[in-house]
């Protein structure tokens, strides 16, 4: 954002600019607002980003899913939550029939800072970066004119700036997957903390995985640990570490059963 953006801030949010709220990308990122600062009407969640390495503010649970999914991504790079437009009446230039008045404060009479769910870099495949913009919302509120009208300021924000601009609901987020991947991504997050050998372990989970296939993986899993000698739970973890590395892949999109063989639940990328 332009130093000359600071302008456009009403008095209230001097503190928020100052802070740099809503500037710079990946670890260095602020949203323009914190969970501690605002009422949300859902679950909030303060979860650590394993691309960002900072700690993401996110106001309900359908943020929370979009969020897992972006992550989990391979063509994602950064995600900046809480998005403000900043420089919102400078951008936009067709103000027409956008209702602004109805996003003031009521006390002073200052423009509202609009903010948009989601900001994702997205990296394509030949090395050149693009972005997307993302508003999340549940299916009722989509039903109230107040949402519709903010939306469209946001479309007509991000269509001046152009960069693609769509609404993502609940009926849109695959619960299923998002679950499988707050699953797999605690053992990444935590792995520095797993006694023992990490890197040795997974090599031979995954070697006894791709030579075993007949067998059920949870035998496979129940079989390491005792010729290993390992803690109880051990493989299994290591075995979500996997999936989070992507060493290892299986439908995320399906509930992992364990009880299947492994040629009928695990995908070894490498191999094929």
């Amino acid at each position: 954002m332009r130093k000359d953006t600071s302008d456009l801030i009403p008095q209230k949010y001097k503190k928020h600019f100052k802070e740099g709220r809503g500037l710079g990308e990946g670890v260095g990122y602020i949203p323009w607002i914190k969970i501690n600062e605002f009422s949300s009407k859902g679950r909030a969640t303060r979860i650590m980003g394993i691309k960002t390495n900072r700690i993401h503010h996110l106001h309900s649970d359908n943020q929370l899913r979009t969020f897992l999914i972006f992550e989990w991504s391979d063509k994602v790079v950064d995600i900046r939550e809480c998005y403000p437009l900043l420089d919102l009446m400078k951008v936009i230039d067709d103000k027409k029939n956008l209702f602004m008045g109805k996003f003031t404060d009521k006390q002073t009479g200052d423009q509202l800072i609009i903010t948009t769910s989601f900001l994702i870099t997205l990296k394509e495949t030949d090395g050149t970066k693009k972005y997307i913009a993302r508003a999340v919302k549940s299916s009722p509120e989509l039903c109230k004119k107040i949402t519709m009208e903010k939306l469209e300021i946001e479309r007509r924000y991000w269509e001046a700036k152009n960069i693609d601009f769509k609404v993502i609901t609940d009926k849109e987020l695959n619960r299923q997957l998002c679950k499988n991947i707050q699953w797999v991504r605690e053992a990444f997050l935590d792995n520095l903390e797993v006694v023992g050998d990490m890197k040795s372990t997974s090599e031979l989970l995954y070697f006894t995985l791709f030579n075993n296939q007949d067998i059920a993986v949870n035998e496979v899993i129940k079989g390491l640990e005792k010729r290993n000698e390992l803690d109880r739970g051990m493989a299994l973890y290591v075995f979500r570490y996997l999936l989070a590395i992507k060493k290892i892949k299986v439908d995320m999109t399906k509930s992992i059963d364990l009880k299947l063989i492994v040629k009928k639940l695990v995908i070894f990328p490498e191999e094929e």
